[in-house]
Parts: C-alpha cells; structure tokens; sequence
C-alpha cells in the first residue's frame, strides 16, 4: 500500500519502498507472470520490488512510473534487465501489447478521482494483447470505511526471512472525496523503523465494475488476501483479473 502525501519527502519514500520485501503474497503475480505467453507490462512499479523479482524470471518486462527518486531507485535495481518508461499511468503512451498488465499496487485507490481511475482502467486495457489479462490490488473500500484506530500486522518475506512488522494508525475519513488517511509505520528485522501515509479513495464494486466495461474488460476473478477466498467485507486487499471482453 502507497500513498501521496505531499509532505512526505519523496527519497524517503523510495529508500522505504526499495526496503520492501517480496511477500507471499506477491506469489498470485509471480504465478501469473510465468503462465503469461508474452511480455509483462507493470504499471506503478514503484521502486522495482517486484519488477526484480518479475525480472528473475527471465521474463520480457516493461515497467511504468512516473515520480524521479522511485525511478532512480528501479533504475538502480534492474539495470538493462527490464525496459524502464518515465510516465503517468493515466497518460500511458501507445506501445506493444502485453500478455500481462500488472497493477500490483493500490494505483486505482491513489488516483484523485473516478474520471482518473477510469483513465487508468482505459489505458491498462489499451496495452493488453488479445487473450491476454490485466491484474489488478485494490484496497477493500469496507476496510477503509471501517479501519481500526490501530492495527498491526506482518509481511512475510516469500523467501522465508524475518517477517516485517506493519503497524497502521486510522486518520481521517473525508466523507466528502470518500478517502481515507491513515499513517503505516514499517519495522524492519535489523530495526530501521521508516514511515509511509496511505490517502486512498474509497473504491466500490460497482466502480469498478463500469471501469471494466468502459474499458473494454471483462472482470474474470477477484479473492480476497487469503487466496482462494472471494473478496470479503473484512478484506484489507482485493486482487481481482480481468480479460478484454468479446468483440
């Protein structure tokens, strides 16, 4: 999870993203990404966590982000292993299709309003091959509209390393941009403690459901944090794929 707080220094945030690790539940996309017959496209890639680990693969990888200290950072992390593209996921220039489009992080839940996140929808699609798939995270709109005043959880490192301590303080719910705030505070297993804040829209299944149709998609799947289970009201995180729909 990711947020846009203006006041939050920009290097920081990277050196906080580059530390991340690759959780179990990054597993769904790693899967995806060896079954995809094609390039992988991943919009959002942030500081390169999972663009390394698509990349170790061997797999043909295009990543997308727009903010300089994030693409310094992906930039030092793949090297000449995967095409790196300067720009804004809702303004995503024409290219190759892929076989794969990864949103791997909250990016419709950043995106200021619903024209923004329908624009991104439209552009996610606009790159996907015939046959192939768009693979989204969105945060459960009910676990925002709910959040705890705190709450503490783990990630746990896929390759089995000491896990990550997450801690997350509830801020504002601004009933009038349906968004909510909060502080997320990250302990590391060598003790570095380094801080993010998440400003996310509230995003509900019908939302969702007209970007898909606008955009030409067709949703396939969606489960919860707990694979293979639905998308749930209790569900922090939604993983949801989608295809191009028929012509």
């Amino acid at each position: 999870m990711s947020g846009q707080g203006p006041h939050l220094d920009a290097w920081a945030r990277a050196e906080l993203y580059a530390r991340l690790p690759i959780t179990t539940a990054d597993r769904w996309w790693l899967e995806l990404a060896r079954a995809a017959e094609g390039p992988v496209l991943e919009l959002g890639a942030g500081a390169g966590r999972l663009t390394a680990a698509l990349c170790d693969l061997d797999l043909e990888v295009t990543a997308v982000e727009r903010d300089p200290a994030m693409l310094a950072a992906l930039r030092d992390r793949v090297g000449d292993r995967a095409e790196v593209l300067a720009a804004d996921v809702t303004d995503l220039p024409a290219g190759p299709p892929a076989a794969l489009v990864l949103l791997a992080t909250s990016l419709l839940n950043e995106q200021a309003d619903p024209a923004a996140r329908r624009r991104l929808l439209e552009r996610a699609a606009s790159r996907c091959a015939d046959g192939g798939q768009v693979a989204l995270q969105v945060l459960g709109p009910w676990w925002l509209t709910s959040m705890p005043d705190r709450s503490v959880g783990e990630l746990l490192p896929l390759d089995g390393s000491p896990a990550v301590r997450v801690t997350i303080e509830a801020g504002e719910l601004d009933p009038w941009t349906a968004r909510r705030r909060a502080t997320l505070s990250y302990r590391f297993p060598d003790g570095a403690l380094l801080t993010d804040r998440l400003d996310a829209a509230i995003v509900l299944g019908p939302e969702l459901l007209d970007g898909f149709d606008g955009a030409g998609l067709r949703l396939v799947t969606g489960r919860g944090i707990e694979p293979p289970a639905a998308p749930g009201v209790d569900q922090s995180v939604w993983y949801l794929l989608a295809e191009p729909a028929p012509r």
